[in-house]
């Protein structure tokens, strides 16, 4: 049974901001990845369509059980459109191991929250069909997850000041 998860954070702009300083900006997500220790490469980004595909290696440690199925070179791809009349962006994450059996999928939002900020809505869905596995890779799929967009949080609040 898949998790499905929602964060929710407050960050210092309003959704036009969000979207054109941040998430349509490749400076901002070299400064993002480079904060969450990750490399980075954007192999597609299409303005026209909103279709944008990035692969991204995590450098931190996985738990020994969770790095002998996924690799000690483990990477994935993040793949979505955003939709401009809607506000939103749908993505899923391909893994660079056993890509059949494990399915991140999400969709994040922002609403304003006056008089400056807005609210970004992130939910995910969290699946892994890995026999003896599936929930220690779900569960440490949801931890990296939070943590990461906790961080992510604030290195969009810190990249925005200093950008001021």
């Amino acid at each position: 049974m898949p998790k499905t998860l929602e964060i929710r954070q407050l960050l210092d702009c309003t959704e036009e901001t969000f979207w054109e300083r941040i998430f349509h900006n490749e400076d901002f997500n070299h400064y993002l990845y480079d904060g969450l220790g990750f490399k980075y490469e954007l192999q597609e980004w299409n303005p026209e369509t909103g279709y944008r595909r990035a692969k991204l290696w995590p450098m931190q440690q996985m738990p020994r059980a969770v790095a002998s199925v996924l690799g000690e070179r483990f990477s994935y791809i993040e793949e979505g459109t955003f939709d401009a009349e809607a506000e939103r962006y749908d993505f899923r994450v391909i893994t660079s191991a056993v890509a059949d059996r494990i399915r991140v999928r999400g969709t994040v939002t922002v609403e304003a929250v006056p008089p400056n900020q807005c609210e970004r809505r992130v939910a995910l869905e969290i699946g892994a069909d890995v026999l003896g596995l599936g929930r220690l890779i779900e569960a440490y799929f949801v931890a990296m997850t939070r943590e990461e967009y906790a961080k992510n949080a604030a290195l969009v609040n810190e990249y925005l000041a200093s950008a001021s």
